[in-house]
């Protein structure tokens, strides 16, 4: 087997997780969500560690997003009902933290450039757009969490994009973080509206977030000149 095909064993039984975690919620049977959900994260982390095995493996990079999934895995464990109050809170501080170390990781790697400041307008019209829509429904306890929060998302985001414009990360790799980045924060923005606006059942966060931290993680393979 290629090496550059390690990474991708685990992924066919994340997704089983991913199916489970995304019934059991909708089913509100947090006791299914409580092992699976945390399982499936688990599994990402392996993904990541086995990126260490593929050809132009970065170790210093590797353990950023290492770092990043293991908050993540902490924040699962906070994240099983977030009907409660006290439990979103914990969360939320956890992929705080979790959310800010992604794009850390990816900056000392890959710096700043020029192309940033377009992006950086892009995101800001969506964070404002965002905020709008449910800044009503936030009430005053909530307001400057989520906005912290969901600028951090963005920053995260914003980062990940930056990795087209410079030359350490290989295409695919950009992509990965791209998508990987955007979907966690559409995924945790329907969450926001299902808690803050209006309750519905779960349509795409659960098969997102798992997602998105799997192709974060798939980013610790695939450097260049082994596309």
């Amino acid at each position: 087997m290629q090496n550059n095909l390690i990474p991708l064993i685990p992924i066919p039984f994340i997704f089983v997780g991913m199916m489970i975690t995304w019934i059991a919620r909708n089913k509100e049977d947090y006791k299914k969500v409580a092992i699976f959900q945390p399982i499936t994260t688990i599994l990402t982390v392996i993904v990541a560690l086995l990126g260490l095995l593929t050809p132009g493996a970065v170790f210093g990079y590797t353990m950023w997003i290492l770092a990043g999934l293991l908050l993540s895995l902490a924040g699962d464990i906070f994240n099983i009902n977030m009907t409660k109050d006290n439990i979103l809170y914990a969360a939320l501080i956890v992929f705080f933290f979790a959310y800010l170390v992604y794009p850390i990781g990816i900056t000392i790697y890959n710096g700043f450039h020029f192309e940033d400041i377009y992006v950086a307008i892009g995101l800001l019209l969506v964070l404002i757009c965002l905020l709008s829509y449910i800044w009503k429904g936030l009430g005053k306890e909530w307001k400057i969490p989520v906005m912290l929060y969901a600028m951090v998302m963005l920053f995260m985001v914003h980062r990940a994009v930056s990795t087209f414009f410079g030359d350490f990360f290989s295409t695919t790799q950009a992509v990965f973080l791209t998508i990987g980045t955007s979907i966690l924060f559409i995924a945790d923005s329907e969450y926001s509206i299902h808690r803050f606006i209006k309750p519905f059942k779960f349509i795409i966060g659960p098969f997102l977030y798992p997602t998105g931290q799997l192709l974060i993680a798939l980013s610790t393979s695939y450097f260049p000149g082994i596309e």
